[in-house]
């Protein structure tokens, strides 16, 4: 049973609440019979995190929802790729087509679309046809917007907008001036986050561990783990104040943390309090000074798997390897030399940054300098995979020559393959038929870091592993020699139909890899110790909390469009186009 509060108290709150936010008062909306919805998205947690986390004490709001209040919460399975532009598409669309990884590859306009830079997430969003479920709701943090009235802190919109709006504008630097105290907290805690990172830089440092805390990343850290937290919380507030009917909001810092130090991490864990704090203010919002009726939902959109860093494992990125494999290519060649371009956040995470100090160094020897050329190179290498100062030192993605005959992508545990001399996707067969491609092929599916090759056959999708091969159509996988492939990456009937939807994927590669997955770690293509992507592991476990008025104890979800139909679309508000996609979505 929800707790109740005393009315003077709840009265006095919602005084004190008309009082400070005076200046919002013309937002206020007008109750329209619909139940509000505040849906918060805990980034990349998978379900059995989450318990972990309860289980050591470091989630009591979540635990007293759970134990107290008559909230349910379930696991369920995100689909693939297991990352956020694929799943937020879904939750928000009911519709993720064309994305499928992190990073992909547009043949068409011969570039890398890469969704931690905001013009890749805008490729998606445009993309996107189906009606957004937040329709006169707010988005706060998220990759897009789900056609939301209000917008701060996300990245794509269906109408463009400045980089000043995207930030919250005018809205935003009212709302922090209205909390000095949360103001001062916020100052305190990114001196505090500072010494964390740097306390835990040197102490992995001398016990000779890669700690993956690039050079700019305390201050990343400081930007996700302290200000955007604060600031989409005090935005979630004012909002569920208003009564504004749903808002959606994705606190990533979690992601972040398990990226750079593991999902189970000390870190990562610990720092769940504080976003645990926060639905704890959001929660006592809405018990007591919410201006409509509102259901709470807290969920994931996929997990995370502890990783090892293909890098640091076997000493080159894998566009280095493949480029290796081409240069070594036993079958003659006509011609110029065959390149490679290899590229794992183009449009960084850190800006542009990434192509200064090694690169410019080189440049500055003379072309008949061969051994310091290499030397600086080697220097490069080692630093990055040592010292993790990838961001500053080297390039996030090089370009062997100007132009290139193979794309590869990489997405955490996800890789894509493009043979980008080719106008079209290529199936299986076409790739076998030529020598060249055929070697490339072979050659990965032999190498150790590799788990999984899959590529389109003629009458459906063919998985294979060194220890055995078959073919999926309908779902249904057909061994055809040796072991079971997905085997490792678990073997569900609902896996295999997703690594199928995934290989069928628009903008797909020619060949898809999956990182190798011993049962407890995946090797991830970017410099990880927590990844997602693929399948293997608790990436595609996420988790949902309702409330006991929303029961989908007994609902089948395996895929984030199953939450758009599931939760979402309940809420959504009723238009003729949203009336005739939900006929669609029940169908």
């Amino acid at each position: 049973m929800e707790r109740r509060s005393h009315p003077r108290a709840h009265g006095l709150l919602r005084w004190y609440y008309d009082v400070k936010y005076w200046l919002f008062r013309r937002e206020r909306r007008e109750y329209d019979g619909r139940r509000g919805l505040v849906m918060l998205q805990i980034d990349a947690l998978s379900h059995a995190d989450l318990r972990r986390a309860m289980a050591t004490g470091k989630c009591p709001t979540i635990t007293r929802l759970l134990s107290e209040d008559g909230f349910s919460m379930r696991r369920w399975f995100c689909g693939l790729p297991s990352a956020t532009p694929y799943c937020q598409a879904g939750i928000f669309h009911g519709e993720n087509d064309g994305i499928p990884a992190f990073r992909f590859y547009d043949r068409t306009a011969r570039r890398v679309i890469t969704c931690n830079a905001p013009h890749g997430v805008q490729y998606i969003r445009d993309r996107l046809h189906a009606p957004g479920a937040l329709a006169g709701g707010s988005s706060y943090v998220n990759l897009m917007d789900g056609d939301a009235q209000t917008v701060a802190l996300t990245v794509a919109t269906r109408e463009r907008t400045s980089v000043y709006a995207r930030l919250g504008g005018t809205r935003m630097a009212l709302l922090i001036l209205l909390h000095p105290i949360r103001l001062l907290r916020m100052a305190f805690q990114s001196v505090w986050e500072w010494l964390l990172e740097e306390w835990e830089r040197v102490v992995g440092t001398l016990r000779g561990r890669v700690t993956h805390a690039e050079g700019i990343f305390p201050f990343v850290r400081i930007l996700s783990n302290v200000v955007i937290r604060e600031l989409q919380t005090m935005a979630i507030m004012l909002d569920v104040h208003l009564g504004v009917p749903i808002i959606y909001s994705t606190y990533m810092q979690y992601d972040e943390l398990g990226h750079h130090f593991g999902p189970s991490s000390r870190m990562a864990l610990g720092d769940m309090k504080r976003t645990d704090a926060r639905i704890g203010e959001i929660w006592r919002m809405i018990r007591l000074a919410g201006g409509r009726g509102y259901d709470l939902v807290i969920l994931s959109d996929h997990g995370m798997t502890p990783s090892r860093s293909y890098r640091v494992v076997y000493g080159e990125s894998l566009g280095r390897t493949v480029q290796h494999i081409m240069d070594g290519d036993p079958v003659p060649t006509t011609g110029q030399r065959r390149e490679a371009l290899d590229s794992f956040a183009e449009g960084s995470e850190y800006a542009d940054m990434v192509p200064q100090v090694v690169e410019t160094a080189i440049e500055m020897t003379g072309e008949r300098q061969v051994r310091t050329r290499r030397g600086l190179r080697r220097v490069g290498n080692w630093l990055r995979r040592h010292y993790g100062l990838r961001d500053i030192i080297m390039p996030e993605k090089y370009l062997v020559g100007r132009r290139h005959d193979v794309v590869v992508t990489y997405s955490s545990c996800l890789a894509l393959v493009y043979f980008a001399d080719s106008e079209e996707r290529l199936s299986r067969s076409a790739i076998l038929a030529d020598s060249h491609r055929r070697h490339l092929h072979s050659s990965l599916l032999q190498h150790p870091g590799i788990g999984l090759v899959a590529t389109l056959d003629d009458d459906g999708v063919h998985v294979e592993s060194r220890d055995g091969h078959g073919t999926i159509r309908d779902g249904e996988l057909e061994l055809l020699a040796g072991l079971n492939p997905l085997e490792v990456y678990e073997a569900a009937d609902y896996t295999v139909r997703a690594v199928e939807d995934l290989i069928r994927q628009s903008n797909n590669g020619d060949i898809v890899l999956f990182g190798a997955y011993d049962g407890q770690d995946i090797v991830s293509f970017d410099d990880q110790v927590g990844a997602h992507g693929s399948a293997g592991g608790q990436q595609v476990y996420p988790f949902l909390i309702t409330p006991p008025s929303l029961d989908v104890a007994d609902e089948r979800i395996e895929d984030a469009r199953d939450i758009h139909r599931v939760v979402l679309s309940r809420y959504a508000a009723v238009t003729p186009v949203a009336e005739d996609m939900s006929g669609v979505l029940a169908g």
